[in-house]
């Protein structure tokens, strides 16, 4: 065999194919053999598709179906989808289930734990949504029931509004009479801020009849005696509920003849007379008649 210099080239017509060695075998496959083989493949399939007068997407399905047989015989389908959280509402569980799109049978790599996450939240009924995918063939989907938080009048009718501001589809506000009721626009995404700060206040939470969003800001709320609270725009919407149930403890404010309670401006308190010693309709009968 002639000795090669350094830097000499092999001439163009004794240069050998590049090829692959396997390292288990010490066998030795030529690339251009395995390009060979990837664009025979590619033809059968094209003439396949012709023969049978279909398309590649036919072919594809068709690939698809022999790849979940495939799955199947070697052990990695999806062999059970459990649905964890929603034990107390199994109509829910079998929607989730369902709306996950996802069969025992089918192969493992194509279910895909964030498609599948997708699928799930979809359905705006669940919070908290994961999926993991267990080897060899248990997919599992944990999630929350979105709890109502409130009843939004969207000036037709009353909807229901649970923990992230969202409107659960398929939910009748009759069903929660005695959610906080909500109006103005921008109520619904804001709701969730409000009712955790007055759930942190019992002891004016359940004197509000109905709550108004004002300027996508702030919120205005009416109690079922008839006055007004006034309170700042959202950063500041926590500490003024504190304030306010701290002065219901100590002065009973709430339950004083009063039209307005300003709380807008820090440290100080701004109140105003109710105009009339009647009595005023119950807010809460106002606002249902909304």
């Amino acid at each position: 065999m002639p000795k090669i210099e350094r830097n000499q080239t092999v001439p163009s017509g004794r240069r050998r194919p590049a090829t692959i060695i396997d390292e288990t075998t010490g066998e030795e496959v030529r690339v251009s053999s395995i390009i060979f083989g990837v664009v025979m493949l590619v033809a059968i399939l094209v003439a396949t598709a012709a023969w049978m007068g279909g398309s590649m997407s036919q072919i594809g399905a068709r690939f698809g179906g022999f790849m979940d047989d495939t799955s199947r015989l070697v052990g990695i389908d999806v062999k059970d989808v459990s649905v964890l959280g929603l034990e107390d509402n199994p109509a829910l569980a079998d929607e989730v289930r369902a709306a996950a799109m996802i069969e025992p049978g089918e192969n493992m790599f194509r279910a895909d734990p964030h498609l599948i996450k997708s699928r799930v939240e979809s359905t705006s009924k669940v919070l908290n949504v994961r999926v993991h995918r267990l080897w060899p063939g248990q997919i599992v989907i944990l999630a929350d029931a979105a709890d109502p938080v409130a009843l939004w009048h969207d000036g037709r009718q009353w909807q229901v509004v649970d923990g992230l501001g969202r409107l659960l589809p398929g939910a009748r506000a009759e069903d929660h009479p005695g959610l906080l009721r909500l109006a103005g626009q921008g109520a619904p995404e804001a709701a969730p801020q409000l009712a955790s700060a007055l759930a942190s206040a019992p002891d004016i939470n359940g004197r509000v009849a109905v709550a108004t969003r004002i300027g996508t800001r702030r919120w205005d709320m009416r109690f079922i005696n008839g006055v007004t609270v006034r309170l700042p725009e959202d950063p500041g919407l926590e500490p003024a509920i504190q304030r306010l149930a701290k002065l219901q403890v100590r002065t009973a404010l709430t339950q004083r003849p009063l039209e307005m309670i300003d709380l807008r401006s820090q440290g100080r308190v701004y109140l105003r007379l109710a105009q009339t010693a009647v009595e005023p309709a119950p807010a809460r009968e106002v606002a249902e008649k909304t």
